[in-house]
């Protein structure tokens, strides 16, 4: 593995730094090309939300197994950094227990050893939709940030926690601060916000998943083990109200796939306006529709929902 830098950081008065401790914004891109489009289009949001000013005591890291792919952005303003992954890496940092969402821990894990600093990971399937000054200056202070809160366990609002909650009350008796791990709230993890202070957490994060997950192999054992020990800490803060995280979303794909491809000639500053013209919020909602009003010939023909494609020329005279 090795590590790829497009600029050493430096000081606003031009002096490099050594031990460098401000902020970090922390991506892994790797595999599939439509993650690479994903962390391309949340580069867009973030120059979209974030002066030059704002960022200039803060390094984007991106863990990626193509570092040669960001290349065709030239322009691109933002203080960018690579991390070179490959396959061997990816495999041992899936474990033991051969599990996709434990690259994420160790990618941290890996990121934090020899930095001091405020870390911001963020999944790609991401949208800054805020300036981050605030989110950098509470987790300075201590404060712990995951994307959004999405209920307690026990009280069993799907049928995932219904499962988890079963399995923990058997088989986990921990308890955080006094309270039962099942009687917890679940945060996703798709944003991930803590000081280097607080690295012996990840060693937990990762000890907890290693333990369960053999046991109950569902995507959610990771995020849950990041819910566990953010809460640990103390009261997590939703950072929704500067990133929107669209998991959930990826039939969005083909749609940024089309927006590349149609503005891929121009400029950087280009298309971080022409980004606004992709509103995921919108498309969430506009999915939510659908399923809410399929009726129920179209359910059992398991008829789906797709963005539509527009006419970017025409979608580009409402700027």
């Amino acid at each position: 593995m090795s590590e790829v830098t497009r600029e050493s950081p430096r000081q606003p008065n031009g002096k490099h730094v050594s031990g460098f401790g401000g902020n970090y914004i922390v991506f892994q891109c790797y595999g599939n090309k439509a993650i690479f489009l994903e962390c391309a289009y949340a580069l867009l949001s973030l120059s979209r939300q974030c002066e030059p000013e704002d960022l200039a005591n803060t390094e984007v890291w991106i863990y990626t197994d193509d570092p040669a792919w960001f290349s065709s952005f030239k322009d691109c303003p933002l203080p960018l950094h690579y991390r070179k992954i490959d396959e061997a890496t990816i495999k041992q940092w899936k474990g033991k227990i051969d599990f996709v969402h434990r690259v994420k821990i160790e990618l941290l894990k890996d990121f934090v050893k020899d930095r001091h600093g405020n870390i911001l990971y963020v999944d790609t399937d991401a949208v800054f939709t805020g300036r981050l000054a605030q989110v950098f200056k509470d987790i300075s202070a201590g404060r712990q940030f995951m994307h959004v809160r999405e209920g307690v366990v026990s009280e069993r609002g799907n049928s995932i926690f219904a499962k988890l909650d079963t399995y923990l009350r058997k088989n986990v008796s921990q308890k955080v601060n006094g309270t039962p791990v099942h009687d917890l709230a679940m945060w996703n993890a798709g944003v991930l916000g803590f000081n280097t202070k607080d690295n012996h957490q990840l060693d937990e994060v990762l000890a907890f998943t290693d333990n369960q997950y053999p046991n109950f192999p569902k995507h959610i054992m990771e995020q849950f083990a990041f819910s566990v020990y953010f809460q640990q800490a103390g009261n997590v803060k939703a950072a929704a109200p500067y990133i929107t995280h669209y998991w959930n979303l990826k039939e969005v794909r083909p749609l940024l796939a089309s927006f590349f491809e149609h503005f891929k000639n121009r400029s950087w500053t280009e298309l971080v306006c022409y980004s606004q013209l992709i509103q995921m919020p919108v498309l969430m909602q506009e999915k939510g529709n659908f399923y809410s009003n399929r009726s129920i010939k179209k359910a059992l023909q398991k008829v789906h929902w797709l963005p539509v494609q527009p006419d970017w020329n025409e979608l580009s005279k409402q700027l």
